[in-house]
């Protein structure tokens, strides 16, 4: 069980209401703390902060005596994936592995004036790492339901920050605000202000749909801190150990440009050369899992790169934005024009189809939702199967789908004499065409097809996409032939090699939860694809 805890403490710059905080810590089970307003504007105040909490991983971003900042703790048995923070000291997120799933918490303190929350909204997507298991919690200072989650309507009362949220973030995404999914009815506020006794419930959790459907338990707690409640939710994070479920990996393109991986492919292919047998066939597969692990090593590189990147441009801006001169000034925006290029690119790098990613007449925020809505769209919600009726589960659904493809491909039995006469008014090949088409394939012929290919397909099963083959044909591509002529003459390829992945399509007809509802689509590896054409 992962449990989690929100709250706005109002200030934790003294030793004080640290050790408040950490008495009421010890009191109440968690794995995972966020906090709202913790007005740490100085490096050394979150220094100290974490030399007092000593048993968690912290990130957080610097606040001011405005913006507040926000961090997150984390129990260091969670393996950290990635993190970072906005300038304005809003925003951290963080992205760690909880029984082996990858899930991805945001931490928020939305802006107190109107027109700042709906600017900050519009840009809160940019902070969102792509991943099934999103969190996003926090203080968003505005209500859900203006009637439900507030005990009084003020003069000013604000009817559109909100549906800003909705709209750009909360709704791309399909998330859900989980306490009021869970309690529909029930009437609870999370601050409290104490001049002019104004109730408000602006203190919010909103998750995916596989975290609604694993949220345990959620809750307002009263801590005493601060003039607000804690939100404290409880979810169970199952762990990956059926072999069923397949985690997809894509290689990225951008790592091809690296000049670390050229270094390291051509290290890979030299020992390839020096040792393997090149006359066989089952070189290949050792080449091919040498090649995916350099990728996804310089993945994690890149990854690190991009985020020490955007950590020394944050150090920078708050550096510069501290008594700033007219120069400072001129450099801060600069910086953060910086910051902005390199969430975006970030944000379009997610994107898994080229296609998308290419739409000139739509701007990066709009392809991403163009991305989702498509991924949205293909989800599987439940299937029905033919005794237990409504499954819901990914495992029950995996079971019925591979079930329904096996009976479905698996060898019939034939009465081959009806052969003779089926095939009897077929025109035949003469010995010389038959020749001609039994000659080996060329490596012209393959680099050919491959020049042929539309750029942004989606790959097979090893995640090898187009771009990649087109940079390592030149260097490879003759031993690769030789291993599919000699495939033809033993009359087999190795293990794994027509392998393809299933991927399902949901027809336009009504959907009624039985596979027939969709239309099945082979995504087969690019090492097969070049040889089909």
């Amino acid at each position: 069980m992962l449990r989690i805890i929100s709250y706005n403490i109002r200030g934790i710059t003294t030793c004080k209401k640290q050790q408040q905080l950490k008495i009421w810590l010890n009191q109440n089970p968690h794995d995972i703390v966020m906090l709202q307003e913790t007005y740490k504007t100085k490096f050394f105040h979150l220094e100290n902060f974490k030399n007092s909490f000593l048993d968690y991983n912290i990130r957080g971003a610097l606040g001011t005596w405005v913006a507040g900042g926000v961090l997150i703790m984390i129990k260091k048995k969670f393996n950290m994936i990635d993190y970072g923070s906005d300038t304005n000291d809003r925003i951290v997120y963080i992205k760690i592995e909880c029984n082996h799933v990858p899930i991805v918490l945001v931490n928020v303190y939305a802006p107190a004036q109107i027109t700042e929350r709906c600017s900050f909204f519009k840009e809160l997507f940019l902070y969102i790492p792509s991943t099934k298991w999103i969190i996003i919690g926090g203080d968003f200072n505005c209500t859900p339901n203006n009637q439900q989650d507030r005990n009084k309507l003020g003069a000013q009362t604000d009817n559109l920050s909100y549906r800003i949220l909705l709209q750009e973030v909360i709704n791309p995404l399909l998330l859900t605000e989980i306490f009021r999914r869970k309690q529909p009815r029930k009437i609870i506020y999370s601050y409290h202000a104490s001049a002019g006794n104004y109730h408000s419930r602006i203190d919010l959790v909103f998750g995916s749909d596989i975290i609604y459907k694993n949220t345990h338990d959620i809750g307002y707690v009263p801590v005493g801190i601060s003039d607000h409640d804690a939100l404290v939710l409880s979810i169970k994070i199952p762990p990956l150990t059926d072999k069923n479920m397949h985690r997809r990996w894509i290689c990225n393109p951008n790592v091809i440009k690296r000049k670390s991986f050229l270094e390291k492919f051509h290290r890979v292919w030299n020992i390839i050369i020096n040792t393997a047998d090149l006359n066989t066939i089952e070189w290949w597969n050792d080449f091919k899992t040498s090649l995916i692990m350099i990728i996804q090593q310089e993945e994690k590189e890149l990854n690190r790169e991009t985020r020490r990147e955007l950590d020394g441009l944050s150090k920078e801006y708050r550096f510069r934005a501290t008594n700033p001169s007219n120069d400072d000034l001129a450099q801060l925006e600069i910086i953060r024009q910086k910051l902005h290029d390199a969430l975006t690119e970030k944000l379009v790098n997610s994107i898994p189809s080229q296609d998308d990613r290419d739409f000139k007449c739509l701007s990066n925020l709009a392809k991403v939702r163009l991305a989702h809505g498509k991924a949205n769209q293909s989800r599987i919600a439940y299937l029905t199967h033919p005794s237990k009726g409504r499954v819901e589960t990914d495992n029950g659904m995996m079971e019925i789908c591979c079930n329904f493809y096996q009976d479905l491909y698996n060898v019939k039995p034939i009465d081959t004499s009806y052969w003779s006469a089926l095939f009897g008014d077929i025109t035949t090949l003469n010995q010389n065409d038959i020749d001609l088409l039994d000659r080996d394939i060329t490596t012209d012929e393959c680099h050919e097809a491959l020049k042929a290919m539309q750029l942004g397909r989606v790959p097979g099963d090893d995640g090898l996409t187009i771009e990649l083959w087109r940079f390592i044909f030149p260097i490879i591509g003759s031993h690769f032939i030789k291993m599919v002529n000699t495939a033809r003459d033993k009359g087999h390829f190795h293990d794994g090699f027509l392998n393809g992945l299933l991927t399902l399509l949901k027809k336009e007809s009504e959907f009624n939860g039985t596979m027939k509802n969709f239309r099945p689509l082979s995504l087969m590896n690019i090492d097969y694809k070049i040889i089909t054409k």
